[in-house]
This record gives structure tokens, C-alpha cells and sequence, in this order.
């Protein structure tokens, strides 16, 4: 059963630009360190990664209301696919809200990213 459905568009110049205002303050309030060193210096993938979590919250329904944005990280796995690793607190309130698993994709380009989320219990 298909709990929630999140899409987000976003220009990659927006993410440059919140990068060349306020580079570290941007950095740490939205990534992970995992996601900082998975993405460095490539913009398209840090827009990617905001894209999918803000998707994430749109699927939610909640947007980030006692949440954090580094509670929800983006990962990739062994061949590349995008996915989700929560905080224990935000997997806790997955679980209780009966969502069971979560599907992520992500696409960029030069000037966009668009991120799709399915929560599924």
C-alpha cells in the first residue's frame, strides 16, 4: 500500500548560489558528512540529494516539523542506486507510522535535479 508520493524540482544554480553565500552553514544544516564527502564539489549531486529530501518530506506530508534535514541522509549502494538511511528517531517514527520501505530516484542535469519518492507499508 502506497503511503505517500513526493516529487522535487530544483535548479542546480540555486544550490550554487546557497554554496557561494553561506558554504559551510549550508553544508553542515542540510548534509550529512557522509554526504558531503560522497558528493565534494559537484553541485548537481549535492542538488540531488536536497531534491530527494525534500521529496521525502512531501511524501511524509509533514514537511520538516521536528525533523532535521541531516536526520535524512542519501546513499548509494554497491551499483550506484540511490537510497535512504534515517536518524534512529525519524526510523522510529517510520516505523510507528507504518511505513516499510522507501523507494528514491533521482535524476540531474546541468541545470536540474528532480528527485521521486514512493513510501510504502
Amino acid at each position: 500500500m502506497i503511503k505517500g508520493i513526493g516529487i522535487d524540482l530544483i535548479e542546480v544554480e540555486r544550490v550554487a548560489c546557497a554554496l557561494e553565500r553561506r558554504r559551510r552553514r549550508f553544508l553542515e544544516r542540510v548534509f550529512t558528512p557522509g554526504e558531503i564527502a560522497e558528493c565534494g564539489q559537484a553541485v548537481h549531486r549535492l542538488a540531488g540529494r536536497f531534491a530527494a529530501k525534500e521529496a521525502f518530506l512531501k511524501a511524509l506530508g509533514t514537511g520538516l516539523r521536528g525533523l532535521k534535514w541531516r536526520d535524512i541522509e542519501v546513499k548509494n549502494n554497491e551499483l550506484g542506486a540511490p537510497y535512504f538511511h534515517f536518524s534512529p528517531a525519524l526510523a522510529a517514527y517510520l516505523r510507528e507510522a507504518g511505513v516499510k520501505s522507501t523507494h528514491l530516484s533521482i535524476t540531474h542535469s546541468k541545470n536540474y535535479a528532480v528527485a521521486q519518492v514512493v513510501l510504502e507499508g
